[in-house]
């Protein structure tokens, strides 16, 4: 890796180029530099052999001659030199066949951080309604709720599909791609479109009237900031905390929001039992909100304080579970596992844990037998009050993968629970997680996410094969939603619950 950036930088000084302007090749040279044909091609083949070696389960939805021809096929259009960054596009849309959430690529990290450093990138968060994109912001030039037509001449509903394909998903889910585009829409489109110090834009303002206008660019950094507190509606600090508890008293309602699971087990664990009363042995509430909706992942544990709370039980979700090697594979090219930067102890610590599990070699896989993995991520806590007996409302989105799919998933098979949102972006019935590698490819260092464990869920059905879990209720935003600053799963929950105990409407 940083012999690789020092040759970047020689490469800078001898061509002389350090001025940027207002093109997209004034991204700093690293973003113009060109690979050969033939440089290209070895990045696929490393990619492909990574994929095929390394991977989980690569071909649950594609076969590996359908992927290999696809590759094949790259090669040949490949041009005599191709940019670092249509390389990674090429990558990404050729990635995105493979419908695994958590196979990803990705810029060279610096690369990326010399990109959000520069006012290149279009600013303004956006809201998909029915496959139209709307802005969802009230701090620019454009109106809030107003229908983005073209952008520096590109039809933006014809941009839409080109951009989901950038995306990851597992299976067929509909839901994650789009709200990945939401979340992210000036970085994807600086991805396939490049970058610009200014944008002229033509869209329908609220009243049906068609404008046009040139803005200004902005910082990735500042894009990214703006696109994470995007939603005009999401107010109140629940949205934007990691992790938030808040009551409305009137429902007798708790409504706890968790953005990530990535927190302390001992602090959560006090957070959610501060609401126990030991003497009544009750929780003060009678109703519980949980919201996953911009929840990603993490940490497991978490999960499993959770369910003791809601079930007086021990978690238990068994799965068949395999991988398909053993080991650590293309150690050359290996940059971390689970996030921790490759030493001989990682690789070593990652393969003990990988041969003490998975010993049951079987044709091209290694299987571990069936196995709660839920007993792997034990906190040492443990809850000795009741269980928590009243109604609970799960609000999810195309946003709630891995860790937090799963506990939808688990949840969603409790009798007094009801999900409501849109379909979750995880699998329902199994998907490649668990060990992560992260490899860079030799000429472009590109960096690719690859998930090392395929988890098989043993007690779910296959009516879900292929897509996520989905809510009892199908409750999306609605362009009128957006307009009222609605939060429009929230507010039907809360109907729900106004419905169905006795404390009456708020």
């Amino acid at each position: 890796m940083k012999k690789s950036l020092i040759s970047i930088l020689n490469r800078i000084v001898l061509i002389g180029i350090f001025a940027l302007i207002s093109t997209f090749s004034s991204f700093a040279n690293d973003y113009d530099r060109t690979i050969t044909r033939q440089e290209a091609t070895s990045d696929l083949e490393v990619y492909f052999q990574i994929i095929d070696k390394q991977h989980g389960n690569p071909y649950q939805y594609i076969s590996r001659e359908a992927f290999q021809q696809l590759i094949n096929e790259k090669v040949e259009l490949l041009p005599e030199v191709i940019t670092f960054k249509e390389f990674d596009v090429m990558l990404a849309e050729l990635n995105n066949k493979l419908r695994c959430g958590h196979t990803v690529v990705s810029m060279d990290v610096n690369l990326i951080k010399e990109a959000t450093s520069l006012s290149q990138f279009f600013p303004l968060p956006v809201r998909v309604i029915e496959n139209n994109v709307y802005v969802d912001f009230e701090q620019g030039n454009i109106p809030h709720g107003s229908e983005l037509i073209s952008i520096n001449g590109a039809n933006v509903a014809q941009m839409l599909p080109e951009l989901l394909t950038l995306t990851v998903t597992d299976g067929y889910s509909n839901t994650k791609p789009l709200r990945e585009v939401e979340s992210k829409f000036g970085y994807y489109y600086f991805l396939k479109y490049g970058a610009s110090s200014s944008f002229d834009v033509s869209f329908k303002n609220p009243n049906g009237q068609q404008e046009s206008i040139k803005i200004d660019g902005v910082a990735g950094n500042t894009m990214l900031a703006n696109n994470y507190f995007r939603p005009v509606n999401l107010s109140h600090k629940r949205y934007n905390q990691f992790t938030h508890l808040d009551a409305i008293d009137s429902l007798g309602t708790l409504v706890l929001t968790l953005n990530t699971f990535q927190a302390n087990p001992d602090w959560f664990y006090k957070k959610v039992s501060s609401r126990y009363n030991e003497n009544d042995k009750e929780f003060d509430f009678e109703n519980l909100v949980i919201d996953l909706r911009n929840n990603e992942g993490g940490d497991r544990r978490l999960l499993s304080i959770l369910y003791q709370f809601l079930t007086g039980e021990r978690l238990n979700d068994p799965s068949m579970t395999y991988t398909r090697a053993n080991g650590i594979q293309m150690k050359e090219h290996l940059l971390a596992i689970n996030g921790s930067t490759k030493s001989d102890l990682v690789v070593e610590s990652a393969e003990t844990y990988l041969r003490k599990y998975f010993n049951q070699e079987k044709e091209d896989r290694f299987e571990a037998p069936l196995l709660n993995w839920y007993d792997e991520f034990d906190s040492g806590i443990n809850w000795e009050g009741e269980k928590f007996e009243g109604n609970i409302y799960v609000m999810i989105s195309g946003k709630t993968f891995s860790a937090a799919a799963d506990f939808a998933r688990i949840l969603g098979q409790m009798e007094n629970v009801v999900l409501l949102g849109e379909e979750t972006g995880g699998a329902h019935v199994g998907r490649a997680a668990n060990m992560l590698a992260n490899y860079s490819l030799p000429n472009t260092s590109t960096v690719l996410q690859v998930p090392v464990i395929y988890e098989e869920f043993v007690n779910v059905t296959e009516d879900n094969a292929g897509h996520g879990t989905y809510p009892d209720f199908l409750v999306e935003l609605t362009y009128e939603d957006l307009m009222a600053k609605r939060d429009a799963v929230f507010t039907y929950a809360l109907n729900l619950i106004t419905q169905n105990n006795s404390y009456g409407s708020n």
